[in-house]
């Protein structure tokens, strides 16, 4: 419901200016699940239908639906051919302005063929648009996202177009959207439009399988717009610097306070700021607002507070109480929040010889570490340490093994130990787990782990129950367990925790190490499974997940001898593993296959990047093995006229994209067994295009321009391999940045 105190805004956004010719559709859209050939008509009444705010997810069911969306032009733009940005859309769509077919991505009938991971760019034709227009779009809705979920909603003119594809060019700048976080909620403010667009409630995308999160408001932003001069995350930190000409905004999620409230602070002269007003609209739950200002040595500070009542948080006072808290200290929290997050990287390893750009995006890597694991503080008590895989906007805002795994390392190896240890505890605590212990598919074999198990054959709900569900059926990934394994090490090394591994030994055995062993085939390998990639099952029996499994056994077992517990069954399972792997998937003697099933170097998953990790976990050390690898991968795998590394050889447009996670693996690789300048032009251009894209790190270049694609900033995927990349590069001994010798600054 919208505010009496705010303006209401209908139709459009208008964000720069009309001389820019760029128009923002309005958020909220009609959705109807039906299917009718006269939705698409200019006219139709569609009052009746539902509300939606768009973009977001419409996951949990499949079939036909339309989205439409009224909007008005300017005259000075009618008669002039048009582009269109539809947004992304999973899985299928036809779209129309007016009741003109302009678009339309991947197959509704007779057989749906998705086009989830695209955004909508459709030229519209001189003459379709006029001043009042109506946007309609007929799509299959998908299981597993749904809905217009992500992506740019705009229209501009095919010159407006033209230019800002040579500036982006230019700049390299193709994300243009930030996330503030303390663990606790999260907020997306929009460059373009100019507006926090989402407030969520938690920092994760699902309570469990059946109850997702939903924003609590959006559309958050002043209320007499202005043009912004730029926008930053302030000195690294979680805090989204907004500057304009007389004023600036700063938007964050408290750490200092653990409070589930989102702060906007606007700082200038008492003149330029007392009129400064919000407005926004109200999602689920219940919005509280308060606003007042604090004068500190002739700094005035105007704070607005935006908190909320729902199911699970229902403190009808939260933001009186900070207010009040805020007037009688009379200190600037926007001060402390940065001193909080500066705090942290004095505490962190950050290399003394790494240049500039490179210390910028490891203290932004820093903060998204810490801004992607939710706190103690939390209100739903399982939840706490779990570190999700992409911040929103990302899609992937839940908490994968996988990701969380790198996440943990690239914690411990920054000295970052209470937060490793969290993390780790998290899937130690996780309850319940073990659903898959069985799980007979379609074919009558039986794909589950086979023994009781701790750590998730997948990922997890937010209230951490495992989730393994999958459109075509549930995934089993057994390389969780060795990655599991692969952060522990990494934990102790940094920690020597023996209490904390002593606590823990007999679930790390039983329910661990042991899970491992139990899948382990009679030829070394690890049995066929969904692998890194979540491939629906029956799977193959992949090399990465051998590979994994393999490194995380030789670690434990080392573990295990080193604290005085059995060791030798797992160092010999890990020795029969690497036999195994060397012995099967290694062909001509010259390049490690993807898999153990693909014979032919023609298949499709016989080149993989999962096979790179076993050479950066430290499992094969073979240098000439490495080089001969390399040589055969980078014929087919690698960007053409580029560096990186697409993930898999194949016509689908998820897999073939640049992903960075793989480009910092290699380089990893590169640095211990190749060319150490290889290893730095990797680091190099990972750096160079997040220093263009507010030091983030996305889940996929798109082939040709290297803009962001996929899920916006990845976590363990993204700043979590970039700390492992660069610590590996520079040695990881150096100090705490604010220890010098053994004093602290």
């Amino acid at each position: 419901m919208k505010k009496a105190i705010l303006c209401s805004l209908t139709g459009i956004f208008v964000t720069t200016t009309l001389l820019a010719q760029v128009i923002h559709f309005d958020t909220k859209w009609r959705f109807i699940k039906a299917d009718d050939t006269s939705y698409k008509n200019e006219k139709f009444d569609d009052s009746r239908w539902q509300l939606r705010l768009v973009p977001s997810s419409n996951k949990g069911w499949e079939g036909l639906c339309w989205y439409r969306v009224k909007f008005k032009v300017p005259r000075q733009m009618i008669g002039k051919e048009m582009v269109l940005f539809a947004g992304t859309i999973d899985a299928a769509d036809e779209t129309f302005v007016n009741g003109n077919l302009v678009g339309a991505s991947g197959k509704i009938y007779p057989k749906v063929e998705t086009a989830w991971d695209q955004q909508r760019i459709y030229a519209i034709p001189t003459g379709v648009v006029k001043e009042n227009n109506t946007l309609a779009v007929r799509m299959f809705n998908a299981t597993a996202i749904g809905g217009i979920y992500k992506g740019r909603l705009a229209l501009m003119t095919r010159d407006a177009y033209e230019k800002e594809k040579k500036e982006l060019a230019a700049t390299g700048q193709s994300n243009f959207q930030l996330t503030t976080s303390n663990g606790l909620i999260s907020a997306v403010y929009n460059k373009e439009t100019d507006r926090v667009e989402t407030l969520y409630p938690h920092i994760f995308a699902n309570y469990d399988s059946a109850k997702f999160v939903s924003p609590v408001a959006f559309n958050i932003s002043l209320k007499n717009p202005t043009q912004p001069l730029s926008v930053r995350y302030l000195s690294n930190t979680h805090v989204i610097e907004v500057k304009y000409k007389k004023f600036s905004v700063y938007y964050f999620a408290p750490f200092t306070t653990h409070e589930k409230i989102l702060y906007a602070v606007v700082k200038g002269s008492a003149e330029a700021i007392k009129s400064i007003a919000f407005k926004y609209d109200e999602g689920k739950g219940k919005i509280q607002t308060n606003d007042f200002i604090v004068n500190r040595n002739g700094v005035a500070e105007k704070y607005f507070l935006f908190g909320f009542t729902d199911t699970l948080n229902k403190d009808a006072t939260i933001c009186r109480k900070a207010k009040d808290r805020l007037v009688k200290k009379n200190t600037s929290l926007l001060s402390a929040e940065v001193q909080f997050m500066q705090s942290v990287f004095e505490g962190c390893k950050i290399p003394e010889n790494a240049t500039a750009d490179e210390k910028a995006l490891l203290q932004q890597s820093i903060t998204i570490l810490k801004m992607a694991q939710v706190p103690e503080q939390d209100n739903l008590p399982y939840a706490h340490g779990q570190i999700v895989a992409s911040l929103r906007p990302g899609e992937w805002s839940m908490t994968w093994v996988r990701d969380g795994s790198f996440a943990i390392a690239a914690m411990a190896r920054l000295g970052m130990n209470k937060e490793a240890k969290k993390g780790l505890e998290f899937m130690l605590k996780a309850q319940p787990v073990g659903r898959f212990k069985d799980n007979v598919f379609r074919n009558g074999k039986d794909y589950g782990i086979g023994v009781d198990y701790q750590i998730s054959a997948t990922r997890y709900y937010g209230n951490s129950k495992e989730d393994c569900e999958a459109s075509e059926g549930p995934t089993i990934e057994i390389d969780d367990f060795g990655l599991f394994l692969f952060a522990l090490d990494e934990y102790m090394k940094s920690s020597n925790d023996y209490a904390f591994y002593k606590q823990w030994e007999n679930v790390l055995t039983e329910k661990i190490a042991e899970a491992i062993i139990h899948n382990i085939d009679g030829d070394g390998l690890i049995r066929s499974d969904s692998g890194p990639w979540e491939h629906p099952l029956p799977g193959r029996r992949y090399t990465f997940t051998s590979g994994v499994c393999a490194e995380g056994l030789k670690r434990f077992a080392a573990l295990q001898k080193k604290y005085g517990f059995e060791w030798k069954k797992y160092s010999d399972a890990a020795d029969s593993m690497y036999s195994g792997i060397m012995s099967h998937m290694v062909y001509e003697n010259r390049v490690i296959k993807g898999n153990a099933d693909d014979q032919s170097p023609t298949a499709h998953y016989f080149h993989d990047a999962g096979t790179f990790e076993l050479f950066a976990n430290g499992l094969v050390t073979d240098k000439r093995l490495f080089e001969t690898h390399m040589q055969d991968y980078d014929q087919l795998m690698k960007v053409k006229n580029d560096i990186g590394y697409i993930r898999v050889f194949s016509d689908d447009t998820y897999e073939n994209q640049e992903w960075p996670f793989a480009d910092l693996r290699v380089a990893v690789a590169q640095n211990h067994l190749g060319t150490r300048s290889l290893a730095k032009e990797l680091i190099d251009k990972v750096t160079k295009l997040s220093k263009a894209n507010y030091n983030m790190i996305p889940e996929m270049y798109m082939l040709g321009n290297c803009s962001f694609n996929g899920a916006v900033p990845m976590v363990g995927y993204g700043s979590g391999a970039y700390v492992l990349a660069l610590l590996d590069y520079y040695g990881d001994d150096s100090p705490p940045q604010g220890i010098t010798g053994a004093k602290r600054r």
